[in-house]
């Protein structure tokens, strides 16, 4: 039990168990007269990246609340002055394979290219994941 309160647990491993768990239901929410899996069903890295957002934030402000207090550490100043700059990348990533994905993600028949729909943006779901718990542990 000592494994589910680990901050790794909580904010790695619960997300990527979140994914999961939504790759399984929209295979098993489809319609039984269509196929049953579809590559599209892969497609989780823009929700990553989102989930990894909404993270990051409600983690900052505990650090903005410390950086406040009277004889707050430098470190501590140093992280809360860099969580505006580290929303706007993450934010202008996320909009950026976005409009990858819109532009370049697409085959003709209406289903997601391999790499520019699917691969590309799950890779940086990742990343922004990996990044925001590592960034988050003390």
């Amino acid at each position: 039990m000592k494994i589910i309160g680990d901050p790794f647990f909580i904010q790695f491993v619960v997300p990527l168990i979140t994914v999961a768990l939504s790759v399984f239901l929209k295979f098993v929410t489809r319609n039984d007269q269509h196929v049953s899996f579809q590559k599209e069903d892969l497609a989780f890295g823009i929700d990553l990246s989102i989930t990894a957002l909404l993270i990051f934030v409600v983690s900052s402000s505990s650090i903005v609340k410390l950086s406040l207090a009277q004889g707050a550490p430098q470190n501590i100043i140093d992280k809360a002055n860099a969580i505006p700059w580290i929303l706007l990348s993450v934010f202008l990533g996320i909009w950026a394979v976005s409009t990858i994905v819109r532009k370049l993600g697409w085959e003709q028949d209406g289903k997601l290219h391999i790499f520019w729909g699917i691969s590309l943006p799950n890779v940086f779901g990742i990343i922004v994941l990996l990044f925001v718990v590592s960034w988050i542990v003390p």
